[in-house]
């Protein structure tokens, strides 16, 4: 199979259904703006090369209509920096103590290491950090996701931010290894310096991970205010 180009129509139509989860035709002939037979014709050779899967999906008035999703090897195509986090990994270990480890489960000397590796990286990135407003920080943070996975997004919200990576480089690992999820979002909050809470997950079968970043001041403005009374 030929590799794709990075904006042709068929890469265009990946990058929806990573972002979708499935759509039909119809649907992604509105999003790209082509007809509904050309995109069929790349469909039929997405698929073919085994990169896309189909459904049929049956509604409760009219004809059925397909559904196509990224297959597994799909899926592949899209990057993910596995090696980066391979490589910070085996740095911390081989800068561990055996007094670092003393008392500590397995599950305790995975979460050491890998807040170890959190706070390496964030060190690594702080000066791009530093003396930018929250939107620059946001942006910036998008920025470094967007380096591991290549599919990486941030939105503003009325409650803060949004951050959604459709292709977490880590998600896969985090059957065995829970304590991935808890660093990649201790990582984020010490780079933003700002509440970081993990809404959805591809883990759980969600079509990305979605971060949504509160800032300090609005909770606190959001707090009910203290009432002061005379004796």
């Amino acid at each position: 199979m030929a590799k794709l180009k990075a904006n042709s129509t068929k890469s265009q139509i990946l990058a929806l259904l990573k972002r979708s989860g499935g759509s039909s035709v119809d649907e992604l002939t509105r999003a790209l703006g082509l007809a509904s037979m050309t995109i069929r014709q790349h469909l039929t050779q997405l698929e073919r090369d085994g990169l896309v899967d189909t459904r049929e999906v049956r509604r409760a008035t009219g004809r059925p209509h397909f559904v196509y999703s990224l297959s597994p090897r799909g899926d592949e195509t899209f990057p993910r920096r596995y090696d980066v986090l391979a490589e910070l990994i085996l740095r911390e270990v081989a800068a561990l103590e055996p007094a670092d480890l003393a008392m500590l489960d397995s599950g305790g000397r995975q979460a050491l290491v890998l807040e170890r590796v959190a706070e390496r990286v964030a060190a690594d990135h702080r000066g791009r950090f530093e003396n930018k407003d929250l939107a620059q920080r946001v942006a910036l943070l998008t920025e470094l996701l967007q380096e591991e996975s290549g599919f990486a997004e941030c939105e503003k919200t009325a409650e803060g931010w949004e951050v959604r990576d459709y292709n977490c480089a880590y998600h896969k690992l985090v059957d065995s290894n829970p304590n991935i999820c808890h660093w990649h979002l201790t990582l984020m909050q010490k780079l933003v310096g700002e509440n970081v809470f993990h809404e959805r997950s591809l883990c759980a079968g969600s079509e990305c991970c979605r971060f949504v970043i509160e800032p300090q001041s609005i909770k606190a403005a959001a707090a009910p205010s203290a009432v002061a009374t005379s004796v």
